[in-house]
């Protein structure tokens, strides 16, 4: 969704601007001649993993990315024991690890529960894909194969660490995970001690398999990969797009190298896993089928001969995007919450929320306060600006009697066109500038769209009636038979834009231009904000109320007209 709308953003913004200057080039033309979307990602056709072998490039081009060699299995794979289950349990979330793999295969979020599904279970951050589990490790390179399934023995040093050990032919391997009591992140760290005759040369990889879910929460569930300084999504599925329909999926095979981490990313949840050393990690993107997706990130592989042992640390982060525990992990995951063009706008936004809720306990309140406090804030200029506006206007029939007087002594009408300027107090340039007050206010609007977009405390946050999820676009009731919902809030907003834009003085425009500007700026505008967040509409929908009461007050200011 997020790219959708700063795409759309963009392009609304290209037509106010783009229609603004032709319509202001028209008028001026009037008056004067007295006419009337190389980085390091690569893609493949390749389907998906090749059988037991892992992760490899499929063509040349894909060449940089390091892969496990392709060793054959030089010894027997170790035999398979009964699996056993272990389960660590905190305040913030219920984790279960298996022998099997050393894997992960559920972390639930005790704090956080997920209305959408039957009997609102915690939101589990972990998917099963074709018994694929999170946090696995192939270690193809010791020469056993695949060992993402191989049984280890567990070992429990205290209620919050568990070790996994692996011991075959001289080598063995440990998976430690270190979890904490009061916070969503672990430590994973994999130790390879080479006791065997022969040279190995592992590939320190870990896996986290994703697929979509039928959860309000996973609505927009993608894989997100920090490399080379920018952080990019590739979307699993979209479903929040206009009027709920959409569609999305990864195509082919994605490749990074110098990765800080990947991470399987929701709008207000992360599965996030990080590396010690970014410019030996490469990561991998490989779609299976239609909205399942297998990712690893892996650390280049080592050359460890016998009698050496080496070991590694991925730090991970499995919780909600809470932008103070996002900044407490480092790795620079606080950038896993968009923040839009205008950041630090985002993260004030973002803290003045919080506060105002600390005072009136309603979030949807807090939202109409701020605007408030943002239009009276704006009030000034935009006041300056309606009222050159309004003068401009008031000033057109003698323009175009200065015109007419002169219009075969051009010179003589630019100078007394500009003495009239001068007189009046305006600027030529006012009929340039109809949009301005909606132009100025959107580096606001940005910060503010993102601020609300990435504000977990909106999460299930009601406001009045039926708007019970701040963060969810609302719907009053659906179109029975065609199931579109009917949003309350983007439609009266649309009629607030279009009484805003009647009222506005147009100036010597084109009575037909005039109409299509009354019209064309709130449909789009409605049609837009359709598919957003209530609490985003009610923002946009109350900052119009509050522009139509400041031009009313201007356009009563009945200020004369200078004689000539």
């Amino acid at each position: 969704m997020d790219r959708n709308f700063l795409l759309a953003m963009t392009l609304s913004l290209v037509v106010v601007v783009s229609w603004t200057m032709y319509t202001g080039e028209k008028q001026q033309r009037y008056l004067e001649e007295n006419p009337s979307e190389a980085k390091t990602t690569q893609s493949s056709d390749e389907p998906g993993f090749p059988a037991d072998q892992g992760f490899e490039p499929s063509s040349p081009a894909e060449a940089d990315v390091v892969t496990p060699s392709k060793a054959p299995a030089a010894v027997p794979k170790p035999a398979e024991v009964a699996e056993e289950r272990t389960t660590i349990k905190t305040a913030l979330y219920e984790a279960e690890l298996s022998t099997r793999g050393g894997a992960l295969l559920r972390w639930d979020l005790e704090k956080y529960d997920d209305p959408s599904q039957d009997g609102a279970p915690k939101v589990e951050l972990t998917t099963l894909v074709d018994d694929e589990r999170a946090l696995t490790t192939p270690l193809e390179g010791l020469g056993y194969g695949d060992l993402s399934t191989a049984s280890y023995r567990m070992e429990e040093s205290d209620a919050l660490t568990r070790s996994f050990v692996l011991e075959h032919e001289g080598v063995s391997v440990r998976k430690t995970y270190t979890f904490s009591e009061d916070d969503y992140a672990v430590r994973l760290r994999i130790a390879v001690e080479n006791g065997s005759d022969r040279h190995l040369r592992p590939e320190f990889a870990i896996r986290w398999p994703m697929r979509a879910r039928d959860s309000a929460d996973f609505a927009d569930y993608s894989v997100a990969v920090r490399s080379e300084t920018d952080v990019e999504l590739l979307p699993i599925t979209t479903t929040r797009s206009f009027l709920g329909m959409g569609g999305g999926g990864i195509e082919g095979r994605h490749n990074y190298t110098n990765v800080d981490w990947i991470a399987a990313d929701t709008t207000y949840f992360l599965a996030a896993v990080a590396t010690e050393v970014p410019e030996r990690a490469s990561a991998s993107v490989v779609p299976i089928s239609e909205g399942t997706v297998h990712t690893e990130l892996s650390i280049e592989q080592m050359d460890l001969p016998p009698g050496q042992h080496f070991d590694t640390e991925y730090h991970i982060y499995l919780g909600p995007k809470e932008t103070a525990r996002l900044d407490a992990f480092g790795a620079h995951l606080d950038e896993a919450i968009q923040k839009g063009w205008f950041p630090s706008l985002t993260r004030f936004f973002g803290w003045l929320l919080d506060a105002a809720y600390s005072v009136i306990p309603n979030y949807g309140v807090s939202i109409i306060l701020i605007t408030i406090m943002v239009r009276l804030l704006m009030a000034p200029l935009m006041a300056r600006q309606m009222k050159s506006m309004k003068r401009m206007s008031d000033i057109a029939p003698m323009m175009k009697e200065i015109q007419e007087k002169y219009k075969e002594d051009r010179e003589r009408q630019s100078q007394e066109m500009m003495a009239l300027y001068k007189r009046e107090g305006v600027s030529p340039f006012s009929m340039l500038s109809g949009c301005f007050p909606m132009l100025l206010q959107f580096p606001v609007f940005i910060g503010f769209y993102f601020a609300l977009q990435s504000a977990i405390a909106l999460r299930q946050q009601p406001f009045v009636g039926w708007i019970t999820d701040l963060s969810q676009p609302e719907a009053l009731f659906v179109l029975p038979g065609v199931d579109i919902p009917v949003r309350v809030i983007p439609i009266l907003m649309g009629g607030a834009m279009f009484l805003q834009q009647k009222l506005t003085p147009s100036g010597s425009m084109d009575p037909a231009q005039q109409r299509m500007m009354m019209t064309i700026m709130p449909v789009m505008f409605t049609v837009l904000f359709y598919q957003f967040a209530s609490g985003l509409v009610l923002y946009w929908f109350v900052s119009t109320l509050i522009g139509i009461g400041q031009q009313v007050v201007t356009n009563r200011d009945k200020k004369p007209v200078a004689e000539k």
